[in-house]
């Protein structure tokens, strides 16, 4: 006759007793042989190494260096002064960044974009000075909100310098871009 702990109360039960006479809970009867509360050695130290092992290959897999020597990285593409496509191209991105701001300001009340989470600010765009280098980024998702509390849709500009991040001066009208 052996001694177990009790699943319910952890007091000691008999492996003949039919229920603990303390709390009256049927006693286990398939981990009698097996130590209460405690795993075998054997069974911790494969758990331990089963850890390790997935670890180490998580690490692996994280931190695997795919640079090949020789090979260079993908330069970005410099834009040639005059070529209003490609200055356009890459300055939209920017120009949602930097006109945002001064562009509510020029609400009297509140504003409200309309564009999507995908979709830029800016549709189209054009040369304010060609020479100087400077574009004029066009859009019209946004809606200012006029006294009554109803909202507008607006026409915004915004004048950026060479370097894309520099606002020279933005202006906004009421109505929608056509086509």
């Amino acid at each position: 006759m052996a001694l177990i702990k009790c699943r319910e109360c952890g007091k000691d039960v008999s492996t003949e007793a039919a229920a603990c006479p303390n709390c009256g809970a049927p006693p286990l009867r398939s981990t009698a042989t097996v130590a209460a509360g405690k795993p075998k050695k054997k069974q911790s130290i494969l758990g331990v190494l089963f850890l390790a092992i997935i670890g180490a290959v998580a690490i692996a897999q994280c931190s695997s260096n795919n640079e090949k020597k020789g090979e260079t990285k993908p330069v970005a593409q410099e834009c040639a002064k005059d070529n209003l496509q490609c200055r356009g191209d890459k300055a939209v991105v920017a120009a949602s960044v930097y006109c945002k701001d001064p562009i509510e300001r020029l609400a009297k009340h509140s504003v409200r974009w309309t564009d999507g989470t995908f979709e830029m600010k800016f549709s189209r765009f054009r040369w304010a000075d060609k020479a100087a280098g400077t574009l004029t980024m066009i859009g019209d998702k946004a809606e200012f909100q006029n006294g009554f509390g109803a909202f507008t849709p607006v026409t915004y500009e915004c004048d950026l310098a060479a370097d894309d991040k520099t606002v020279l001066d933005v202006r906004a009208r009421e109505g929608r871009l056509p086509g």
